[in-house]
C-alpha cells in the first residue's frame, strides 16, 4: 500500500493536468470545446505544417489538400481503432469534431503565415514534449475505456493483443496514415510506412510501440483481466525476498491497482521520459540526418549544433 500512495503522490502533477486538459473548456460560450482535442489539433497542425514545409517549400498546398491530409493526421488513430473495435467513430456521426480541429488548424495556419519563423521544430518540439506525452496518453486511455463496452466482442476485451494494438493505432495511426500517403504534399503517393523503412531506430518507430507502452501500463497496473496473469507473476516478483525485507502472505493486498487516472499518470510519466529522450536525439545530440517518427515528429533535417557549423561554412 505503501509503494501505491509513494506512486499517486509523485504523479500528482501529471494526474491534474490529465484532469485539467479533459474538464476545461476553451470558452464555455464562444468556443465550447475541451482543452485536450483542441490542443491536439493545434500540435498536429504545426507538425503538418511543418512537414508540409519541408516536403514542398515550392509547391504550396490546395486548401483541400491542406484540410484533408491535417484531419487524417489527426484523426487517423481514432478512426482506425474505432473501425476495429467495431464502434463508430464520433468524427463521422458529429460535426463538432470538425469544427474544433478545422477552427483550429485555421487559426495555427493564419498565426504562421504571419510569423513562419515561429515555425521551429527543434524548439516547439523541445517546448512541447510533455504535453505530447499528456496528449498521447489521453488519447490512449480515453480508447481503451471503450473496451468496458458492451458493444465490444468480449474476445477484444479480454486479449491483451488487443490493448496493444489499440495503443500502437491509437498513438501512430494517423501520422503513419499520412506519412504513408505523403498527405502533406501536393501530390499524394503510396509509399511505404516509415515504421518499415531502413535505420527507423527507436526514434522512427517510437510512436508505435510507446502507445503500445502505454496500452501495457495502463491496462496492467488498473488490474485489467486481460493482464491477471501478468499482475499475478508481477506481484510476486515485487513481494520476493530480493525486492522486500518481509513476505506478505497475501501479497495482492500490497500491491494494489491504480486507479484510472493513477494508471494514466503513470503511462503518461513514462512515454514523457521517452519523447523527452527523442527530442534530445533528434535534435539536440546527433548530427546526422533525423529519422522522421510516425507523427512526423521531430522534423528537423540536422542537430542545432549541425545547423550552425553549417551556417559557418557557408560564410
Amino acid at each position: 500500500m505503501e509503494l501505491a500512495l509513494s506512486v499517486a503522490n509523485y504523479l500528482r502533477p501529471i494526474a491534474d493536468a490529465l484532469v485539467y486538459i479533459n474538464t476545461t473548456k476553451v470558452h464555455p460560450v464562444w468556443f465550447p470545446f475541451a482543452l485536450a482535442p483542441t490542443l491536439h489539433a493545434a500540435r498536429v497542425s504545426m507538425i503538418f505544417q511543418a512537414n508540409a514545409r519541408r516536403a514542398s517549400p515550392a509547391a504550396p498546398l490546395s486548401w483541400g489538400t491542406h484540410i484533408a491530409g491535417f484531419l487524417m493526421m489527426s484523426w487517423g488513430g481514432g478512426l482506425l481503432s474505432h473501425f476495429l473495435l467495431g464502434l463508430p467513430p464520433p468524427m463521422l456521426y458529429s460535426f463538432y469534431p470538425a469544427v474544433n480541429y478545422i477552427s483550429v488548424h485555421l487559426v495555427v495556419t493564419l498565426i504562421f503565415k504571419i510569423l513562419p519563423d515561429l515555425l521551429y521544430p527543434p524548439v516547439l518540439d523541445t517546448i512541447l514534449w510533455p504535453l505530447d506525452a499528456l496528449l498521447r496518453t489521453n488519447a490512449v486511455t480515453s480508447t481503451l475505456g471503450l473496451l468496458s463496452s458492451h458493444n465490444v466482442h468480449p474476445e477484444y476485451q479480454n486479449s491483451p493483443l488487443t490493448h496493444l494494438i489499440i495503443g500502437a493505432l491509437v498513438s501512430s495511426g494517423g501520422g503513419l496514415t499520412a506519412a504513408t500517403l505523403s498527405a502533406w504534399t501536393p501530390t499524394w503517393t503510396l509509399s511505404t510506412p516509415p515504421v518499415l523503412r531502413a535505420g527507423a531506430g527507436w526514434v522512427g518507430t517510437l510512436d508505435v510501440w510507446g502507445g503500445a507502452l502505454v496500452a501495457l501500463i495502463y491496462s496492467s497496473t488498473t488490474n485489467h483481466p486481460a493482464f491477471a496473469s501478468l499482475h499475478t507473476y508481477t506481484t510476486l516478483i515485487l513481494s520476493s525476498p530480493i525486492l522486500s525485507v518481509t513476505r506478505k502472505p497475501h501479497a495482492d493486498a500490497d500491491f494494489p491497482p491504480l486507479t484510472s487516472l493513477g494508471a494514466a499518470s503513470l503511462s503518461a510519466a513514462v512515454l514523457g521520459v521517452l519523447f523527452a529522450a527523442r527530442v534530445a536525439s533528434v535534435h539536440w545530440l546527433a548530427p546526422a540526418p533525423a529519422v522522421h517518427g510516425v507523427q512526423g515528429q521531430p522534423h528537423r533535417s540536422g542537430s542545432a549544433g549541425g545547423i550552425k557549423k553549417a551556417k559557418k561554412k557557408a560564410q
